[in-house]
């Protein structure tokens, strides 16, 4: 504890023991005193540095970089594969039943799209993809161009030595050979399942009284290699009534897989000829 004495010299700024204390002072200039009493004003402050008002240029760049960096979802560039399907459904009638309408130009366009579609197909080897399962709309089954000489033999001919009838449309053919005044034909939809007989065409059908019938194809489906498929007919079922093939009679042909994603299919026959199925 300081004595008072020397609490008194360091007050008073005393020399104690040989030691000058002199008093804290603080030296404030006249300038600096007129400093500090003058008031600021905005025009005091520099103005190189932005304002806080919403019309700066600083603000109206970072506004424009958050636009530019902003995506527009529903004006999103169509990737080339969309643009493809695209046009070939302009093309596609409502249904298969009423492809008899489209025209040979159409025809033309739409196996010119195919081909460009094929082009672009995502899926390597994909006879083994699992994308080939599930439901389908048989939306497009291509043909052959009509003979300047008609032939009455050229169907049957077809039918044996250039590719056939898929399941999907031997189906629809049985189930438009019912009378059409008692019989309302509905959609085609094959099923493709894992387990054979993988292949289930089917064509739903209303009669006169209000009854819904149904006429049904089964194919086996057997993997040859990556792209291609050996379909065999199994049985067909025309209003409940079903017919079991003989083997020595169950008519086979080569598919094969030339695009599939998950919404469509396209496969080839052994001559060539295109069809285009939609997933359900």
């Amino acid at each position: 504890m300081l004595k008072p004495t020397i609490i008194g010299a360091l007050l008073s700024g005393t020399v104690v023991s040989g030691f000058t204390i002199q008093p804290a002072t603080v030296a404030v200039t006249a300038a600096s005193s007129r400093n500090l009493a003058k008031p600021l004003f905005m025009a005091d402050y520099d103005d190189s540095y932005p304002s806080d008002s919403s019309e700066d240029a600083h603000f109206e760049v970072k506004e424009a970089k958050e636009e530019e960096d902003t995506i527009d979802v529903e004006n999103k560039p169509s990737t080339a594969t969309e643009t493809v399907v695209s046009s070939i459904m302009d093309y596609l009638p409502s249904s298969l039943a009423s492809s008899g309408s489209i025209t040979a130009q159409d025809r033309a366009s739409i196996n010119e799209a195919i081909l460009k579609l094929e082009a672009l197909n995502p899926t390597e080897d994909p006879v083994y993809s699992p994308l080939i399962n599930g439901v389908w709309t048989l939306r497009y089954a291509g043909g052959y161009s009509e003979p300047k000489i008609p032939s009455p033999t050229r169907d049957l001919a077809l039918f044996l030595y250039a590719g056939g009838y898929s399941p999907g449309l031997f189906a629809l053919s049985l189930a438009q050979k019912l009378p059409s005044q008692l019989v309302e034909v509905g959609d085609l939809t094959i099923s493709i399942s894992r387990g054979q007989p993988r292949i289930e065409a089917k064509v739903d059908v209303t009669l006169l009284g209000g009854s819904e019938e149904s006429v049904v194809v089964t194919a086996r489906l057997e993997e040859d290699s990556g792209l291609r498929f050996t379909e065999t007919y199994e049985s067909a079922a025309v209003l409940g009534q079903t017919v079991d093939i003989p083997e020595a009679l169950q008519y086979s042909r080569d598919l094969y897989v030339s695009y599939v994603d998950e919404d469509i299919l396209v496969v080839r026959d052994g001559s060539g000829v295109p069809e285009i199925l939609v997933r359900n």
